[in-house]
């Protein structure tokens, strides 16, 4: 695809500045190991896992050589925004869920297992990262992680996620929000009618992401898992400083869907 689209695109676009490719911790192999904690961006370790980032990553250095234009690669951690019927979306889900739990007067448990040390970043500050990279010639043909700036457990930031959601906080109450939903579908849409909602039926609002809620909370996990922690240094230094409290991240994405009647 990447081969197809730079084909068809550089005829075309001879005023061409700046391609940037998204990847994300998998280039320092999570999937399949713990992390180097910090990761960093310069490690020899990341090419040891087969990655289509490699190949991506490879096509585009060769592409790119002698030439006026120039790449960057951001690798964000868990991403974090408003989007809808997506596989890694956790705003609607985890606002269903608050929903479901609200209508039977119930706090808000959390229904994750045990703790693992994350990092995430806000959706608009990877976008303003994406549009530095673009233009900051410290940005030219590297690679940069980007994260809020902090670090998190779920567990420390439940209550902040109770509260961004007009609630109290529970206690921890282990569920599959992925096997619970099909029992939402009927609650939901009478939901939607008693508030007036804009969002759509919970398939098409909320897509595969109940899953990726069970994965990112470690549904099922007794023991703590290994810290995924990156290193932002480089970007840092390279000049984009901007960062963002995880925790008012939460607030406002959940501020922002009730706002647009996505979200009672």
């Amino acid at each position: 695809m990447l081969r197809n689209l730079m084909g068809a695109l550089e005829p075309a676009a001879p005023d061409l500045r700046h391609v940037a490719l998204l990847q994300g911790t998998k280039a320092y192999g999570v999937h399949v190991r713990p992390l180097t904690v910090p990761a960093r961006e310069g490690r020899s370790e990341m090419y040891e896992q087969p990655n289509f980032y490699w190949a991506q990553e490879n096509f585009l250095r060769e592409l790119q050589a002698g030439k006026a234009w120039h790449w960057s690669i951001l690798r964000p951690v868990l991403i974090v925004g408003l989007a809808m019927g997506g596989a890694m979306d956790l705003i609607p889900p985890l606002g269903v869920y608050a929903a479901m739990l609200r209508e039977q007067g119930r706090p808000l448990d959390y229904p994750g297992g045990a703790a693992r040390v994350s990092q995430a970043v806000d959706v608009d500050l990877l976008a303003r990262a994406i549009a530095w990279s673009g233009e900051a010639k410290a940005a030219q043909n590297e690679a940069f992680n980007v994260t809020n700036g902090d670090v998190f457990t779920w567990e420390n930031i439940w209550p902040a996620v109770a509260d961004a959601l007009g609630m109290k906080p529970g206690k921890p109450v282990p569920l599959s929000l992925a096997k619970e939903f099909p029992n939402w579908v009927g609650p939901w849409d009478a939901l939607r009618r008693k508030h007036g909602l804009v969002s759509r039926g919970l398939a098409e609002f909320v897509g595969l992401s109940f899953q990726y809620v069970d994965y990112s909370m470690r549904y099922g996990r007794a023991e703590s898992g290994p810290p995924s922690i990156v290193s932002t240094v480089k970007i840092n230094r390279a000049g984009f400083t901007e960062m963002m409290d995880t925790e008012d991240m939460f607030r406002k994405w959940f501020r922002q869907a009730k706002q647009e009647r996505l979200l009672p």
